[in-house]
């Protein structure tokens, strides 16, 4: 392998419940206890070579740390390398020492979604695959059809009726089959699950598949080499049934493993209020209990039955001393209209939950404002829908073209 095609150092799969070792392979989950499984790898290699291991760019960079093995599977649109923003404005206005936002809105299809879909791509080539499929309720559906295009497989698209319009485009130019579905995401999945068991297709959903859930592993390596191998004190990360906010906790707590950094930060859980099974568990300080939901604005985090995911978002979060929030609708809006006014970051609503509830936190004095703070914003609001500024233009001579300028701008005479 040349420099630009680093190894991977994958060694098995672990269930997290009962430790139970397999050997790398396709399996959702531990054929022992039924748990779920997470990858592991050569930490005592990794260790020892250092960051000095990763080469290249975009997201593949972190291939050492990734269960790709064949680097003709390690598919690709020019994902991560996303930026992590300094926020002065905005921090000023929250109240808080240090702000950060890491802006996922750059990928290829314009959501965190393509760090997962790369892997999950490429690991059904590197399993044989020759179709893959999602139930999405937007983002995952235009991310995974666009990268099972670029890696020439076949995709059967499951899409929520109320997905806003440039995702339900977006999928319908690059999915092979597109289906629309009713209800919401919950409604669909349990049935969808029953069939990835009969194998018609690559499992790319949200709910089990380690392989897909890994490559959202790489937006905790790209905080922490954007700061000079130093994390945030605190990383807030939205939560509907999990992956984002899980994978990133492994991210850094792999790297503190490794010496690679000298602390994890503390991981904060986002929900919408009216999807919020984890942080309400969390607050009550009870178990899981699936929500029975409608529409969110934030649609990316609709999912009112996270699961065993779910459950292992509360482990991490009681583990850790982690803290979780939810966010109104009319909180999460109000967030969108403050990030793209305060430091010019256009972001979707599922993007900006993330900042809603970190205002609420600050305001219930759950997070400390002392604190370097890092808010994961998820998606461009690019692509979602939202009533246009009106189209009523105005015909301009000389004199009224420049007395409407130096009124907007406040320059009298």
């Amino acid at each position: 392998m040349t420099s630009e095609t680093p190894e991977s150092f994958a060694t098995e799969l672990r269930c997290i419940d009962c430790g139970m070792a397999a050997p790398l392979g396709y399996r959702l989950q531990c054929s022992f206890c039924g748990g779920l499984l997470e990858l592991a790898y050569d930490e005592t290699a990794l260790a020892r070579r250092g960051p000095g291991v990763l080469a290249g760019t975009g997201l593949w960079r972190y291939a050492p740390v990734l269960p790709i093995a064949d680097p003709a599977h390690r598919v690709t649109l020019g994902e991560g390398r996303t930026p992590l923003l300094e926020c002065p404005a905005l921090a000023r206005h929250l109240g808080v020492r240090r702000l950060r936002v890491k802006f996922e809105g750059p990928n290829p299809t314009g959501t965190v979604k393509d760090r997962s879909s790369t892997t999950a791509v490429a690991a059904a080539l590197q399993f044989g695959f020759t179709a893959t499929s999602v139930v999405s309720s937007g983002n995952a559906g235009s991310s995974i059809a666009a990268y099972s295009a670029r890696a020439g497989l076949r995709s059967l698209i499951f899409a929520y009726e109320k997905a806003s319009a440039p995702k339900l485009l977006h999928m319908a130019a690059t999915a092979t089959d597109l289906v629309i579905y009713q209800g919401v995401y919950d409604d669909l999945i349990t049935l969808w699950d029953r069939l990835v068991e009969d194998r018609l297709f690559f499992d790319c959903g949200a709910s089990r598949n380690a392989y897909k859930h890994e490559g959202k592993k790489t937006i905790a390596y790209e905080i922490a080499e954007q700061m000079g191998w130093r994390v945030p004190d605190v990383v807030v990360a939205p939560v509907a049934v999990g992956e984002t906010f899980i994978a990133a906790h492994r991210g850094f707590s792999e790297m503190e493993r490794l010496g690679w950094i000298a602390r994890r930060p503390l991981m904060v859980a986002a929900q919408a209020t009216r999807a919020n099974a984890v942080a309400s568990a969390w607050r009550e300080n009870r178990p899981l209990q699936p929500l029975r939901i409608g529409y969110t604005v934030a649609e990316g985090l609709a999912a009112g039955n996270p699961g065993r995911k779910g459950e292992w978002v509360l482990r991490i979060l009681r583990e850790t001393s982690g803290v979780a929030g939810d966010a109104e609708d009319e909180e999460i809006l109000r967030a969108q209209a403050l990030l793209a006014r305060a430091e010019g970051i256009w972001a979707g609503p599922t993007g900006v939950a993330a900042l809603a509830v970190l205002q609420r936190l600050l305001a219930e004095k759950a997070v400390d404002p002392d604190a370097s703070i890092c808010v994961i914003v998820s998606e461009t609001g690019l692509k979602t829908e939202a009533p246009p500024p009106s189209r009523q233009g105005i015909a301009f001579d000389e004199e009224s073209l420049r007395r409407l300028v130096r009124e907007r701008l406040g320059i009298g005479g």
